[in-house]
């Protein structure tokens, strides 16, 4: 009797650990990685389009409107017919600032890019690639 008793202690107790750590990764975890996917999943908001000097490139900005729990963040596409790649990924940014620096370069709110060479900025890298 005293033994049984202390089998269905312990899987009581391993259930209520279990949940307590559920709750933990729901509340603390899941958050924190849901701040990459969360910019990938929101509605986006036309801000500008520009062209460059030759007309070869074609640029559109956006913004994310993402929500309550995560800051705005910037994207700017080359636009090739009906396809849009994106060169241009900038969190905690609300406007987008493009200025041609030649026909191949561009300037997106400070950050340099030479389209031709198919460098890219993404913030998750804090880098060009």
């Amino acid at each position: 009797m005293q033994r049984t008793s202390m089998i269905v202690l312990s899987i009581i107790l391993s259930v209520v650990l279990i949940l307590l750590l559920a709750v933990l990764v729901r509340i603390y975890i899941i958050p924190v990685l849901n701040i990459g996917y969360s910019q990938t999943s929101n509605q986006d908001t036309f801000l500008i389009a520009s062209q460059s000097p030759d007309g070869k490139y074609n640029l559109e900005a956006y913004r994310t409107e993402p929500g309550a729990t995560v800051d705005f963040s910037i994207r700017v596409y080359i636009i090739d017919g009906n396809k849009k790649n994106m060169i241009y990924d900038a969190y905690h940014e609300y406007d987008a600032k493009i200025v041609w620096i030649d026909n191949s370069t561009v300037s997106i709110n400070g950050k340099t890019l030479d389209i031709s060479r198919g460098e890219k900025y993404d913030w998750r890298r804090n880098d060009r690639g």
